[in-house]
């Protein structure tokens, strides 16, 4: 009997030790399972998320067509397997004569066959494009026969965008457009320039959103039918175009921007749009306009470049649009006295005016004021509101006169803001400006403000990029960031700098010879305040001779 027990009892061990082994079996497979994964998460390179691919095609066309060459169009294939026939899709032909001027022999032949070349090869399986310009040089007659063929081919491939730049050499004949043109369904931009359009063409661009005449003979049965036709116009722009007597616009279209630049003989314009958001108005001397714009009630942004617009016209045109947020007045030689009362004007540009003598602004919300011109009729208007102001000042007998200094003054009491100074090649900067320069100059005095830190970075960038001035000051305090960064960008430039390899137009950073750097401490009363002193920084250019479009040089050399 004992043995029996005993028997058992060794049975029930051997069963429980059994059972203990399994699971801790079980529980060693399950840590070890956790290690491995644990140490699989560690080691494992979790990929961001492609979402500019996850976006549709068309916007990823819309977003290369930003791009300046189509090598870096082509560079964009070895993104991902769907970025290859993304770029095999997108195609933005340009072709222009001018490249072939200098190309030895019948540079017109070797156009035409590079043309002809790059359309068979490259266009045989495509269905769409999305952008097809054509510059030429009028005068051949089969050039001229080429390029409808080739306009054709274009528009038979779906084209968005078509541009046609004709360099007119005889003005009593223009280049005939094919009339297949005005019934291309999938047209959304049209630009044309130094072209002839048929008076009795049917226009029927259903898709079309965007339309540019320029140097084009064109007549008011002309324009009034592509209105008629293009039910989803918001972009028109008349430039320089002859044979317009009269302009009425009041089709229901969704128009958003109407601009008339030159267009002699153009006498009444009238516009009934309450989409209408933009207007530019671009007249010449001697160019009594009559402008209509009663219909358009939601403008925001007004350009008026009207020799014959007097005060009183003036002020009954603002009257009417309440929501005007961007005034630009150039070269309105009647204004004498102007008035502003609103709160929703952010921009006013003044240019030109020559004989505008007071301008009494009362806009809270005003953040830009812009001014080039004799006198200052800005002398009771309120800066404590603005972001930038940019002026163009003339010294009188090489000094600043009394209105013009007590004007900028303001911006002493202000606080918080950035001033250049540019004139007679020289730059200079005074970053958190206390107090207002000695300025003298002979010639005009750029002087620009702003208090964003960024805008002033695109700034210095602008007036060294077009002006290539002998010398650049800056004063600041030793530890301006701004001072930080253009230190390191101009003296700490490579000999060949690569942040312009793959463009053709080089930045200014490839034009220095050599740069010196002078730092000596600020004397008081030249911008500073006595409270914190500054230091100036000059950096004194040697510049290459570049060689600018149209023969002209980028001196100091």
């Amino acid at each position: 009997m004992f043995m029996k027990r005993m028997i058992v009892d060794m049975q029930l061990k051997r069963k429980f030790k059994r059972k203990n082994w399994l699971v801790s079996r079980v529980v060693v497979r399950c840590r070890k399972k956790q290690k491995i994964e644990k140490a699989e998460k560690v080691g494992q390179v979790v990929e961001p998320a492609d979402l500019i691919s996850e976006l549709p095609e068309h916007i990823i066309h819309h977003i290369l067509s930003f791009l300046r060459h189509p090598s870096d169009v082509a560079r964009t294939s070895v993104l991902s397997k769907k970025w290859r026939s993304i770029w095999a899709s997108f195609f933005t032909f340009e072709f222009d004569q001018k490249k072939f001027l200098k190309s030895g022999a019948d540079p017109i032949k070797k156009f035409i066959t590079f043309v002809d070349n790059s359309l068979t090869t490259r266009l045989g399986a495509m269905h769409t494009i999305q952008k097809f310009k054509i510059s030429f040089i009028q005068g051949s007659i089969e050039l001229e026969r080429r390029v409808n063929n080739w306009i054709t081919f274009a528009l038979n491939k779906n084209v968005k965008e078509l541009e046609i730049h004709v360099k007119v050499n005889n003005k009593k004949r223009y280049f005939m457009l094919p009339d297949s043109v005005f019934s291309a369904t999938s047209l959304t931009s049209l630009r044309l320039y130094g072209c002839e359009i048929n008076q009795f063409v049917a226009v029927n661009l259903i898709n079309l959103k965007e339309l540019s005449i320029k140097s084009t003979r064109v007549n008011e049965d002309v324009i009034e039918s592509f209105v008629q036709g293009c039910p989803l116009l918001e972009d028109l722009r008349l430039v320089n175009c002859n044979g317009i007597g009269r302009l009425h616009i009041s089709t229901p279209v969704k128009l958003r921007t109407l601009e008339l630049h030159g267009c002699d003989g153009l006498m009444w314009v009238k516009v009934d749009q309450p989409s209408l958001l933009t207007f530019v108005h671009r007249g010449k001397v001697g160019c009594n306009r009559h402008v209509d714009l009663k219909g358009c009630e939601n403008l925001k942004y007004l350009t008026m470049e009207d020799p014959n617009l007097t005060d009183e016209s003036f002020q009954d045109l603002i009257k009417k649009f309440v929501n005007l947020e961007r005034i630009v007045l150039i070269k309105c030689i009647d204004l004498k006295r102007i008035t502003i009362l609103s709160d929703k004007i952010k921009e006013l540009s003044v240019i030109r005016c020559s004989f505008l003598e007071e301008a009494n602004i009362d806009a809270p919300n005003l953040s830009l004021l812009e001014y080039s011109g004799d006198m200052m009729p800005f002398s009771s208007v309120d800066v404590a509101g603005l972001h930038e102001a940019k002026l163009n000042l003339e010294i009188g007998e090489n000094r600043l006169e009394p209105e013009k200094l007590n004007f900028l003054k303001k911006f002493e009491n202000d606080g918080g803001w950035n001033l250049i100074v540019s004139s007679n090649k020289n730059i200079t900067i005074l970053e958190d400006l206390q107090k207002i320069p000695h300025l003298s100059s002979a010639d005009d005095m750029k002087l620009q403000l702003t208090k964003s830190p960024l805008k002033l970075k695109g700034y210095v960038d602008n007036l060294l990029r077009m002006s290539r001035p002998k010398s650049l000051s800056l004063v600041s305090s030793s530890t301006s960031e701004f001072l930080k960064y253009v230190k390191e960008k101009i003296m700490s430039r490579e000999k060949d700098p690569k942040c312009c390899r793959y463009y053709e137009r080089k930045c200014w950073l490839h034009s220095i010879n050599h740069v010196t750097m002078m730092e000596e401490e600020e004397i008081e009363g030249i911008g500073t305040s006595q409270n914190h002193l500054q230091q100036k920084t000059t950096f004194k250019f040697d510049w290459q001779c570049n060689k600018l479009r149209y023969g002209w040089y980028l001196n100091t050399c």
